[in-house]
């Protein structure tokens, strides 16, 4: 037999009933009892029979009342719950939303930086190139290195901004920091060029900047293929990182077709 659960609903009625019976009983009693005696039932006799009821019948009611509490409170914690359920989830879609947003940004810049025009005139494809991204994020100088594949040298092939008296070096995998991104294949941001390092001419002038990205150009198959190096007076950021970090991959399809 299974035991009364005490939230049931029920449980205080037969309870109020059982008190109902006690009262009657010991009503019965008290009134047998008078009788026997050859008294008179008095009506305090009633009274004191019925309060086990009476008693029974206050807590019925303080019972009713809590649990109407205990039900109000029960749905105002469920609708709050309900609330901050959907205030996650809307939280959690706008997130999404923006970070699809950013990833449909970068695809756009890279619409703006990539040249619509075949790239078999490597160095007017790669002057195009270049004076794009300088459109887009502001540097002063750019070079584009593309390698030998009989040699599997570096060479210059085109620049931005670029002047020198003398051929831009040439480089190998692991040699000069360029081919060291050549062979990690991962993108290197400098914040504090040396002195000279770099020089720009112009007609207001000449200066030297401070921050340098050197991005591999990574074929399809997972070899670099070409190394693109850029200077600004600005700092680059995480996400010109990322951007060009695309761009050496979107880059290195597009010359790998080229040089097949």
């Amino acid at each position: 037999m299974k035991p009364l659960n005490p939230s049931n609903r029920f449980v205080p009625v037969i309870v109020l009933l059982l008190l109902l019976a006690s009262s009657l009983l010991v009503f019965s009693l008290l009134y047998n009892t008078a009788l026997e005696a050859g008294q008179k039932v008095s009506v305090w006799t009633i009274v004191l029979s019925l309060i086990p009821f009476l008693l029974g019948l206050w807590f019925y009611f303080i019972s009713i009342k809590q649990r109407n509490l205990i039900d109000s409170l029960h749905a105002q914690i469920e609708s709050l719950k309900a609330q901050i359920e959907t205030f996650m989830k809307s939280q959690k879609k706008e997130t999404t939303q923006e970070v699809r947003k950013e990833i449909v940004d970068y695809k756009k810049l890279l619409e703006k930086i990539i040249p619509n025009v075949p790239a078999n005139d490597i160095e007017k494809y790669g002057e195009t190139l270049l004076a794009n991204i300088a459109k887009t994020v502001e540097i002063v100088q750019g070079q584009l290195y593309l390698k030998d594949l009989q040699t599997e040298v570096f060479r210059f092939r085109a620049g931005y901004a670029f002047f020198s008296e003398t051929t831009p070096p040439e480089y190998r995998e692991g040699e000069t920091l360029a081919g060291q991104v050549a062979k990690n294949q991962k993108l290197v941001n400098i914040d504090s060029i040396p002195e000279g390092y770099i020089s720009i001419l112009s007609g207001l002038g000449k200066g030297s900047p401070k921050h340098l990205i050197i991005a591999p150009i990574i074929s399809p198959d997972n070899k670099t293929i070409g190394i693109f190096e850029l200077a600004s007076f600005k700092p680059f950021g995480v996400e010109h990182e990322e951007l060009f970090t695309q761009l050496g991959r979107k880059l290195g399809e597009i010359f790998n077709v080229n040089q097949q």
